[in-house]
C-alpha cells in the first residue's frame, strides 16, 4: 500500500515527517514531499519539483492514500480535476499543520480513509473529523465491511439502498459462503450461506459476501479478489481470445470476474505478449513461477507429457493458479480444474478465506 504526503509550510514540513514516519511503521510504503526551502539534509523527504497539480494526478494514479498538510482548501482545489467515483478514488485526508485534527476528504468507506483518520489521529493525539452518516449515527456500513475484507461491490446503487435501510432503522441480511469472524454491528444478523437466500424476504434486500456469478435485483453481492486464473498457451496468441477462454473458464465455474485477483502462468511465458496484455486489460498481476516452484506445490493435478517437455512441469495452468494462492500463506483449493481451448489452458485455485466483521470505524 503506497501513501503521498505533502505540506507547505515550516511547521507542516516539520508534521509532515511524523506522519511519514507513523505511516511507515504502520506498514505503508509512504514518501513525504516539502517545498525545497524547508528541505533538511537526512529528514528523507522529496522536495517538491512540478505543481501541486501535477503531483496530484501522480499521486491519484499510484497510491491509495493522498494526506495534505495544510488548510482543507489546498487540497480540495488539488484534488478537484482528479476525483472519479468512490470506487476508485484513493484516500485523501487533510491535516491541520498544528497537528490537532484529521479530516477525510474522500472515500471514507471504500477507500479506507475514516479508518486511516482514526488510526492516525490516535498517534498524533488528534481528533478525526468523520462526517459520513453510517459512521455519525453508529450504523452497519456495507463498504466498510466489504473494503476491510478485500471485496469488489456488485452494485453501488444497491449499496446505497442497503446503507439507507440501514440508517432508516432496518436491519440487514447477511448471507456469506465463507467463515465469519467477530460479533456483527448493529443493524445486520447473519441470516445463512447463499443456499439459504431462497428463504429471503421478496420486500427485503440482502447483501450476500459470494465469488458467484450469480445475481439478484435485490442482493447486492461483496466478492473477495480471492481467485487466481491459471493460464498456459501457446506462443502468440493474442489477448481477445485469451480473454474469451478466461471468461468461459470463469462462466463454467459459476465465478464472477471481479473476484480474479491476478492471472498466473510460469516462468517461461513471462514476456508472453497477449498474457501480459489480458492483466492489464483486468488491471491484475500477471504472476509466473519457476518449473521447480511449480513442482512443489502439493496435491493432484492434471497431467500432460507434453507439457512436461515443453514447460519442465505436467500442468502449468493448474500448478501455476496453486502457486499464487499459496503465496499468501493461507492456504487454498483448485476451484476449477485444468480447461482446454484453442492453444490454451485454463484452471482456477482460490484462497482459504475468513469475513472479519465487528465495530465499524
Amino acid at each position: 500500500m503506497r501513501a503521498a504526503v505533502i505540506s507547505f509550510t515550516g511547521r507542516g514540513s516539520r508534521l509532515n515527517r511524523r506522519i511519514t514516519e507513523v505511516m511507515t511503521q504502520a506498514g505503508w510504503d509512504c514518501q513525504g514531499w516539502i517545498q525545497e526551502k524547508f528541505s533538511e539534509e537526512g529528514d528523507g523527504l522529496k522536495v517538491l519539483r512540478e505543481s501541486l497539480g501535477e503531483w496530484t494526478k501522480q499521486a491519484f494514479g499510484s497510491c491509495q492514500a493522498v494526506i495534505f498538510v495544510g488548510a482543507c482548501g489546498i487540497a480540495v482545489r488539488a484534488i478537484a480535476p482528479w476525483v472519479r467515483d468512490k470506487l476508485r478514488d484513493p484516500a485523501v485526508l487533510s491535516v491541520d499543520e498544528g497537528g490537532r485534527f484529521v479530516i477525510p476528504l474522500l472515500s471514507g468507506h471504500v477507500g479506507g480513509a475514516n479508518r486511516l483518520a482514526a488510526d492516525l489521529a490516535a498517534v498524533l493525539d488528534a481528533v478525526p473529523v468523520i462526517t459520513t452518516a453510517t459512521d455519525i449515527n453508529g450504523r452497519f456500513a456495507v463498504d466498510v465491511l466489504g473494503a476491510e475484507n478485500g471485496c469488489v461491490l456488485s452494485d453501488r446503487e444497491l449499496a446505497k439502498q442497503v446503507s439507507a435501510g440501514v440508517l432508516a432503522g432496518e436491519t440487514a441480511e447477511l448471507f456469506s459462503d465463507f467463515p465469519v469472524d467477530g460479533n456483527l454491528p448493529a443493524g445486520v444478523k447473519l441470516a445463512g450461506t447463499g443456499e439459504d437466500l431462497s428463504r429471503m424476504k421478496p420486500d427485503r434486500l440482502a447483501v450476500w459476501i459470494t465469488w458467484s456469478s450469480r445475481s439478484s435485483e435485490r442482493v447486492l453481492r461483496l466478492i473477495p479478489r480471492a481467485v487466481v486464473l491459471g493460464m498456459g498457451c501457446r506462443r502468440g496468441i493474442p489477448a481477445s481470445q485469451l480473454e474469451a477462454e478466461a471468461l468461459a473458464a470463469l462462466e463454467e465455474g459459476g465465478v464472477d470476474r471481479r473476484a480474479v485477483r491476478a492471472i498466473a502462468s510460469a516462468d517461461l511465458k513471462k514476456e508472453e505478449e497477449g498474457l501480459k496484455e489480458l492483466a492489464r486489460m483486468w488491471n491484475v498481476p500477471f504472476l509466473t513461477f519457476s518449473r521447480e516452484a511449480m513442482e512443489r506445490i502439493p496435491g493432484s493435478f492434471s497431467s500432460s507429457e507434453f507439457v512436461r517437455q515443453t514447460a519442465g512441469v505436467d500442468c502449468v495452468c493448474e500448478r501455476a493458479a496453486m502457486a499464487a494462492v499459496l503465496e499468501r500463506k493461507n492456504g487454498g483449493f483448485l476451484l476449477a480444474g485444468k480447461r482446454k481451448g484453442r492453444g490454451i489452458t485454463t484452471a482456477l485455485a482460490a484462497e482459504f478465506i475468513r469475513i472479519q466483521t465487528g465495530e465499524q470505524k
